[in-house]
């Protein structure tokens, strides 16, 4: 009888044991899917690792949770990144090191930074290597804790994850792997951020680089624009108010503002061609005779020979040829009709029309703004094209924009 008693209590003792295990196994593994989960959403360093600490504390009897950095001082500090949990208080006056010479680095971060490996106590009252914070981890009623080591690829640890437990023995061999498991993928998820950030400064410096390079190009645009209106007095401010102007259609037509700018530059310089104009027929306070006519005439492809060789991201210098283009072939230097000529040289070419007729020439006063909208809508579908004259004729809204444009 005696016999069948001692081993009716061994299968007791057993029975208990393995639900204890299976009670820590089960705290451990809830801790990690729900770590695991909050990894996936972590979009920086930070946030990555109080998410980690937060979710391990969420299941009991995980009463902290904390994540400490290897410094690299003289003292071999240890820095705490983040910490979470109903015991977080106790990391704000705790002193920890990873050093073996310093009294604060036989602990369960320091030792496990040392060595690259787990570290566990079981008891945190008993265990000597625990010592230093005993008595601050009881008054907490931290019992047991775990440390696991987080790299960066290889040796030595960066880091480490310690996770407390109210009760003592709470963190056994399965409870280890699970905890190391996490640490891998704090390991991995640190480093894609890194590189995530480290790509996205490159990505800022471009941009910024890019931003500076189209603000010197628009800046030598507009230095040219205003070097030929010196040249040209009695127009000028023309090839401003055409870029403006041709600005508002562009808007008005919904483009993207990647393609506005290219139309903008284009219409900053599409007289640039008459550089090669004797300036005696420019400012000729008359009607130009034929000749003179032809020789004014062939500014668009002066313009597109000057502007040919320079590398823009946009094709300006077909831009400045084909402004003079009409949809119906009537126009110059090349005859082109509506499929083979630019949008923005339409634009332009809508845009100068208006430009010029509501300003002043040398040879006659200003015709109106009335007289310009009356001359694009009767070629609409001819010479200009419909979509592009209705978004100028829109122009001429309660504010007067067109009208606002001529006035600077």
């Amino acid at each position: 009888m005696t016999t069948d008693k001692s081993l009716g209590h061994l299968g007791v003792s057993d029975s208990v044991d393995r639900r204890n295990e299976l009670e820590m196994l089960n705290w451990a593994l809830l801790a990690q899917n729900k770590a695991a989960s909050a990894l996936s959403r972590a979009d920086d360093k930070d946030s990555l690792l109080k998410e980690v600490c937060q979710s391990i504390v969420e299941q009991k009897p995980y009463e902290l949770a904390w994540v400490g950095f290897a410094q690299h001082d003289a003292e071999k500090s240890v820095f705490i990144a983040a910490a979470e949990g109903a015991a977080k208080k106790y990391v704000t006056q705790i002193q920890v090191s990873w050093s073996a010479d310093s009294p604060f680095g036989a602990g369960p971060a320091g030792t496990c930074l040392r060595t690259g490996t787990a570290s566990l106590f079981k008891d945190c009252t008993r265990d000597a290597g625990f010592s230093a914070w005993s008595e601050r981890a009881a008054s907490f009623g931290l019992r047991s804790v775990v440390a696991v080591p987080i790299f960066d690829g290889e040796l030595p640890a960066i880091a480490t994850l310690l996770v407390y437990a109210s009760v003592p023995n709470a963190f056994g061999d399965k409870e280890l792997l699970l905890f190391e498991s996490l640490a891998k993928v704090i390991g991995t998820g640190l480093r894609n951020l890194e590189r995530q950030g480290r790509l996205a400064n490159e990505v800022q410096k471009r941009e910024e680089t890019q931003q500076r390079l189209a603000d010197a190009l628009r800046a030598t645009i507009e230095a040219v624009s205003k070097t030929m209106e010196w040249r040209d007095p009695y127009t000028a401010g023309h090839q401003r108010r055409v870029a403006q102007i041709a600005v508002a259609i562009a808007r008005k037509l919904g483009w993207t503002s990647e393609k506005i700018e290219g139309l903008y530059l284009a219409a900053m310089v599409h007289d640039i061609g008459k550089v090669g104009v004797p300036s005696e027929i420019l400012t000729k306070p008359m009607r130009l005779t034929s000749v003179e006519t032809q020789l004014v005439r062939e500014h668009a492809e002066t313009g597109y020979q000057i502007l040919k060789d320079i590398p823009f991201p946009w094709p300006i210098a077909e831009m400045v040829r084909q402004h003079h283009e009409r949809m119906d072939g009537t126009g110059y230097p090349k005859g082109l009709s509506a499929p083979q000529i630019l949008d923005e040289a339409k634009v332009i070419g809508v845009a100068d029309t208006l430009e010029a007729m509501g300003s002043h020439r040398p040879y006659r006063p200003a015709l109106g703004l009335a007289a310009a909208i009356d001359v694009i809508t009767s070629e609409s579908g001819t010479a200009y094209d419909p979509a592009i004259v209705q978004a100028a004729c829109s122009l001429m809204d309660a504010q007067n924009t067109l009208q606002s444009i001529l006035d600077k």
